[in-house]
């Protein structure tokens, strides 16, 4: 655990407050929470609440348990025994794990929660992480349950053939299931095998009254699954839900670390950040994508790919018009990172549909929140990406490509705060065509270049750096551009300046993550006016 001493006191009554951000609920967090509100029930006097992000992104989940002036961070809380640490730490009383029938049903839920979660986004691979084990563990009707989930979300990888087998092995008990065996057709649909799905229907009508209005439903539905739905071949391999290919067109070297990747895609099933049409109003938001980078055999899960999220650094409008550009640093030891950067131009990437990140104009996850006066962008590295989409929505029409109401369109103060090494300075032209509109851009930014990293080689050792540009920059009156880090003075400064209520967006490393939030913490900001994005 990390002790923090935040200034603001609290009342004696312990809270603990879970992490339902990013990282965390993808951890599993909704379920942590409901863990620690059963472990703690008749303990003691303890409150279990809610949070934003804590901070602690790489350690995810995460919860504080906050007394008095202190808070405790506990971190990794992987399993019921972590979890029952934090409510022992809370009540000062430790839950009892000694009923195995309380301890299943809890693992059991979080590893439900973590999958349903996983596929809320589209993360195929995580969600079946640890799930083979899981079935050979149960019995009965829950080993079957568990079963047709693990087909399913084959199917959705595209991985039809071990869909198919784990579906065979539940054949012999499902043939009069009529859902299970049209789902069964489906996947022999498509896979091209028309002749077993006769034999399916030959199965159920032993089962059915041939003249019932259930065998003629059925018997059309069988028939609609032997007909091949040419979307789901691409490029010769099946779809994977929700992904669409999309094309390398180019790379923009923009330092010796970073690059833009341009890529480009005709598919329309490639979907739109902001649904509308037909009765339906878009949805004011950020958004990202999921990139499945496709390395092979690997520790996060049992499919040949990893997923990482990325935000565009292009509009809504050039999503939809099937162009993409994503900001990326290249890491020497990032697999996903790494395997970019060695893909040749021309290549095809698979990308995902849209996922929401925040909401606007309240710039959080989910939930209420209030209405900003200000925003303050707190951001490094390639954290700064979360700007381009927030002051998106100050132009709806030429960015987002549709109108939206005036209260959602963020025409209120926006500051940025951008910290990067000098080595890796970011997107400098952008932020000065930022400062320059400030109706559409931002009414003050200020950068801190912090020392170069001390590497050996580095992946675009032939960038120039953007010395002119950051002059240009620091030339304008409402920027300035600063050789040091991030300060508790220079955040209080700012802060100062920003009209009431403000919302506070942090992104950058993790590092750089827990160390606005522990100064933002010794200042007595309200966690509710804070939201934390990982880079």
């Amino acid at each position: 655990t990390i002790q923090l001493v935040p200034l603001q006191a609290q009342a004696m009554t312990k809270i603990i407050y879970v992490c339902q951000a990013g990282s965390c609920r993808d951890a599993g967090s909704e379920a942590v929470l409901s863990e620690i509100e059963e472990l703690a029930k008749g303990l003691g006097q303890c409150s279990v609440r809610e949070s934003g992000c804590l901070g602690a992104c790489a350690q995810a989940p995460n919860a504080i348990v906050q007394g008095g002036r202190r808070e405790t961070l506990h971190v990794r809380l992987k399993d019921v025994k972590t979890t029952a640490a934090v409510v022992q730490e809370a009540t000062g009383k430790a839950p009892c794990l000694d009923d195995p029938a309380l301890v299943g049903r809890l693992t059991h839920i979080r590893q439900m929660r973590v999958r349903q979660q996983a596929q809320r986004v589209f993360k195929w691979s995580t969600a079946m992480v640890g799930l083979a084990e899981q079935v050979e563990q149960a019995t009965g009707a829950k080993r079957r349950k568990l079963q047709l989930e693990h087909a399913q979300l084959l199917t959705a990888a595209g991985d039809w053939e071990a869909a198919l087998a784990v579906m065979q092995q539940l054949r012999s008990s499902n043939t009069r299931d009529e859902q299970f065996s049209i789902e069964f057709a489906r996947l022999l649909g498509k896979l091209g095998r028309v002749a077993e799905i006769d034999a399916v229907e030959e199965e159920l009508a032993l089962h059915l009254n041939q003249n019932s209005a259930a065998s003629t439903r059925i018997a059309s539905a069988l028939r609609s699954c032997k007909q091949q739905n040419p979307s789901d071949i691409v490029d010769g391999q099946p779809r994977i839900e929700n992904y669409c290919l999309w094309q390398l067109q180019g790379v923009t070297q923009v330092s010796k670390h970073s690059a833009i990747f341009h890529l480009v895609c005709r598919d329309k099933k490639r979907g739109t950040p902001h649904p509308r049409g037909r009765g339906k109003h878009p949805e004011p938001k950020t958004w990202h994508t999921t990139m499945l980078a496709q390395i092979g055999k690997n520790n996060e899960g049992p499919l040949p790919w990893i997923e990482r999220d990325y935000t565009p650094v292009s509009s809504a409008k050039d999503w939809e018009s099937g162009k993409c550009d994503i900001l990326i640093k290249v890491y020497a030891n990032g697999l996903a990172t790494s395997w970019l950067s060695q893909q040749p131009i021309g290549c095809r990437v698979w990308l995902s549909q849209p996922v929401k990140t925040l909401e606007v104009p309240g710039l959080v996850p989910d939930g209420p929140s209030f209405r900003p006066a200000s925003v303050l962008l707190v951001l490094a590295g390639t954290g700064i990406v979360a700007a381009p989409q927030v002051l998106q929505h100050r132009d709806p029409i030429q960015k987002l490509g549709f109108g939206t109401p005036s209260w959602d369109q963020l025409h209120v103060p926006i500051d940025l705060v951008f910290s990067c090494r000098q080595d890796d300075v970011l997107m400098v032209e952008t932020m000065i065509s930022w400062c320059t509109d400030q109706n559409k851009g931002l009414r003050r930014c200020i950068v801190l270049l912090t020392e170069p990293e001390n590497l050996t080689s580095v992946p675009f050792p032939s960038t120039k750096q953007a010395d002119d540009l950051i002059n240009d920059l620091a030339a304008l009156p409402n920027a300035r551009v600063l050789p040091s880090r991030l300060s508790r003075e220079l955040l209080v400064d700012t802060f100062s300046t920003m009209p009431m209520p403000c919302r506070i967006v942090v992104s950058g490393p993790a590092s750089f993550n827990a160390a606005v939030k522990d100064m933002l913490d010794q200042c007595s900001v309200s966690r509710e006016a804070v939201t934390i994005l990982s880079a």
